[in-house]
C-alpha cells in the first residue's frame, strides 16, 4: 500500500508567513527567514539618491550651462550682431536699449523685441564653425 502525504499551505493574513502542514497531523513547518543584510539595506536607501544625482548630471546640468551661456551672450549684444528671435525672425541688431532690442529684418524694416525674445546670437557663425570643423 502506498501512502501519499498531502501538504497544505496557509498564508497568515496578518504577517504574511507561510505555514505548511501535512494531513497526517504533524506539527506545522514554518520556513526560516534570514535576517536582512545590512549592506543590502544601505544599497536600497542609496539607489534613489544615486538616481537623482545621475539625472541631474545627465539632464539638468547641461541645461543650466546652456542657459548661463545664453545670458552671457545677451549681455554682450552689440550693434551688427545677427540674431534669431523665438518667433523665428532672423535679423541684425540696429540698436539696443535697456530691455528692448531693435532688430533690422529687411531694408527700412525694423522691429523692437524684448531681450528675452532672442533665441540665438550669431547663429550663422556657429553653423559655419560646425561645418568647418567637420571638413
Amino acid at each position: 500500500m502506498i501512502i501519499q502525504e498531502i501538504i497544505i499551505a496557509q498564508v497568515s493574513p496578518s504577517t504574511g508567513a507561510i505555514k505548511t502542514e501535512s494531513q497526517t497531523g504533524t506539527t506545522p513547518i514554518v520556513p526560516k527567514t534570514d535576517k536582512t543584510d545590512p549592506i543590502g539595506a544601505v544599497w536600497t536607501m542609496l539607489m534613489p539618491l544615486l538616481l537623482i544625482v545621475g539625472l541631474y548630471i545627465l539632464f539638468m546640468r547641461p541645461q543650466y550651462k546652456k542657459e548661463k551661456e545664453m545670458k552671457e551672450s545677451l549681455k554682450k549684444l552689440s550693434r551688427g550682431d545677427k540674431v534669431v528671435t523665438r518667433g523665428g525672425i532672423w535679423g541684425t541688431i540696429a540698436g539696443i536699449q535697456e530691455d528692448i532690442v531693435v532688430v533690422k529684418i529687411a531694408e527700412n524694416v525694423k522691429i523692437e523685441v524684448s531681450k528675452s525674445a532672442i533665441e540665438a546670437v550669431n547663429p550663422q557663425d556657429k553653423a559655419d564653425k560646425k561645418t568647418a570643423a567637420k571638413k
